[in-house]
């Protein structure tokens, strides 16, 4: 498995978030330079995977909720899933599940 920042693992977020019933919506966003230590906790250098040389922005997976929680949006890169993945040594599409669901639920 290849767990990276894209519109497929988002789907796969969206996909699970809908089975497994909880409430978020994944998607793939671009973010400046200057707003991407602030929103995702990780300094520019560490997001070397997620940046794209044309539009000069990282690609991050927003995951957002309902308004009637108030909870703020979460953004999570490359190296943050594949941290929690290796961390976890997931080897199934149902750890996956279960990773994601950790991750993301409220």
């Amino acid at each position: 498995m290849k767990v990276q920042v894209s519109k497929v693992f988002a789907k796969f977020i969206n996909d699970t978030a809908k089975k497994l019933g909880f409430k978020a919506h994944a998607e793939v966003v671009a973010l400046r330079s200057s707003a991407y230590p602030f929103c995702t906790g990780d300094a520019t250098w560490e997001g070397e995977c997620d940046y794209d040389w044309k539009t000069g922005t990282f690609r991050v997976i927003e995951v957002s909720y309902p308004s009637e929680y108030y909870a703020c949006s979460k953004y999570v890169t490359t190296r943050q899933l594949n941290e929690e993945f290796r961390r976890r040594g997931v080897k199934t599409a149902k750890d996956l599940e279960s990773m994601v669901r950790d991750m993301f639920e409220i």
